[in-house]
């Protein structure tokens, strides 16, 4: 279920803008007259600076790997991102492939204590987390599973 959000810019990101107007002003910028007109030659190609926001990734480590139905158990995510974590949600999918939302997680430690559903006795339940950032993108987890007792 990817949903859509509202981009929130970053701590970084605003530094970078306020560097780049600075050097504009500073004239520190490979200006370069044309006629009548001015043309700023910035080099953007990967690394500082970069136009290129990669989504996030994440893995997800749980506390067990079987349990009792009842028992809670820690789901903690491990978000990486090029500028910024804003949030991580973490998903259950039953055996019949149901998919909840577990709830979500919107500063470090990218933690949450999830019980184990009665009546799931005898099955695996697989939990995964989603990480985004502050561009509103996002970088989903493999599946990682519970045996229920």
């Amino acid at each position: 279920m990817n949903t859509a959000r509202l981009a929130r810019p970053s701590l970084l990101r605003a530094a970078r803008l306020v560097l780049l107007a600075g050097a504009l002003s500073a004239g520190t910028l490979g200006l370069s007259g044309c006629g009548g007109g001015v043309s700023v030659g910035v080099g953007v190609e990967g690394g500082y600076g970069s136009s290129y926001d990669a989504p996030p990734t994440v893995s997800l480590g749980l506390s067990a790997s079987q349990a009792g139905a009842g028992t809670t158990v820690r789901l903690t995510a491990y978000p990486r991102d090029d500028y910024a974590i804003t949030q991580v949600d973490f998903e259950l999918a039953y055996p019949d492939g149901r998919i909840v939302s577990l709830g979500g997680v919107r500063s470090a430690p990218w933690m949450l204590d999830v019980v184990l559903p009665y009546g799931t006795g005898g099955s695996m339940l697989r939990l995964r987390a989603r990480a985004w950032d502050d561009a509103g993108q996002s970088g989903t987890s493999g599946w990682a599973g519970v045996t229920v007792y």
